[in-house]
């Protein structure tokens, strides 16, 4: 191996175990261009694109530029940018990205073996997995919290959380019996990247109770059954614990049991329902006075 593609080599994104195993991989391998499954580029998206593999390399995949620009202006670590399919990097990110990072042409055939069945991305990035955060650093800023409750649907947490951060929230709180992925590949789009840019928790419902407790924070549940509206929890001057559940079942009994007030959304009787996020937006609308502090009389 030449001096010129060793120095190369030692940038590139690979993964290190697979180098182990075949230390005469990258000397086969176009650097700049990824056009195998076997290419060690290759097989480190793959391991990315699972679960157990983003836990154990401690990487996510960011897809999209407008994502990967948010990624970048929230401070995460991008490891390489990859792009497919014609596809140009565009000359706003290439400005943006560290000097450090390597971008690499992946061809299509293999990008679409890569994704398989799932939506193919033309740019991508791999990045380091954010700092995991826990529910008392949430508290750095005296602003409400928002706590989603057994919510599966990326869309919906991801419009929250976008909500959130154009009204001023603090962070989120995921409640959920299974933890969930919070940099899923489905949830970092539906967020338009705002997910990096907003402190996000996972805890037990059990945990969030005491914590609130320990902290004497109130907690308000969005209730439809409530006596109460949504008004009277806007005006409050001090920061709120406010937990949401699904559309269909609710806050747990738990969540409702816990809370220091209970308030609805007033709506025609012919309307069942709102979607939660619709429901997390008129919300917080009426708490922007408080989370946002230049709006404050």
């Amino acid at each position: 191996m030449s001096q010129k593609t060793l120095a190369y080599s030692e940038q590139m994104v690979v993964p290190v175990q697979s180098l182990q195993a075949n230390p005469t991989t990258v000397a086969q391998e176009n650097p700049g261009f990824v056009d195998s499954l076997l290419h060690s580029v290759a097989i480190l998206i793959r391991q990315v694109l699972t679960r157990s593999g983003r836990r154990e390399l401690n990487l996510i995949l960011i897809d999209d530029e407008e994502n990967i620009m948010q990624a970048l202006e929230a401070g995460v670590e991008i490891h390489s940018v990859c792009y497919s399919g014609g596809e140009m990097l565009s000359t706003e990110l290439k400005r943006k990205l560290p000097v450090n990072v390597v971008i690499q042409e992946v061809a299509k055939r293999t990008c679409k073996k890569l994704f398989e069945n799932d939506k193919v991305s033309r740019v991508f990035a791999v990045a380091h997995t954010p700092e995991t955060r826990s529910l008392a650093s949430l508290l750095q800023m005296p602003r409400d919290i928002v706590a989603l409750e057994d919510l599966s649907i990326s869309g919906n947490i991801g419009a929250i959380v976008r909500t959130s951060l154009a009204f001023g929230v603090g962070g989120i709180v995921l409640l959920n019996a299974e933890p969930i992925d919070i940099y899923d590949r489905r949830l970092i789009p539906a967020s338009r990247g705002h997910i990096f840019s907003l402190p996000v928790v996972t805890a037990t419902a059990a945990e969030f109770i005491r914590f609130c407790n320990q902290k004497d924070l109130p907690l308000l549940v969005m209730a439809a059954q409530s006596d109460h509206l949504v008004h009277e929890a806007a005006c409050l001057s001090r920061p709120l614990m406010i937990a949401l559940g699904s559309e269909k079942d609710g806050c747990s009994q738990t969540l409702m049991n816990a809370a220091s007030l209970q308030v609805q959304i007033p709506t025609d009787s012919k309307v069942e329902s709102l979607n939660v996020s619709t429901a997390a937006g008129i919300m917080l609308y009426n708490r922007a006075w408080f989370n946002i502090p230049h709006t404050r009389k």
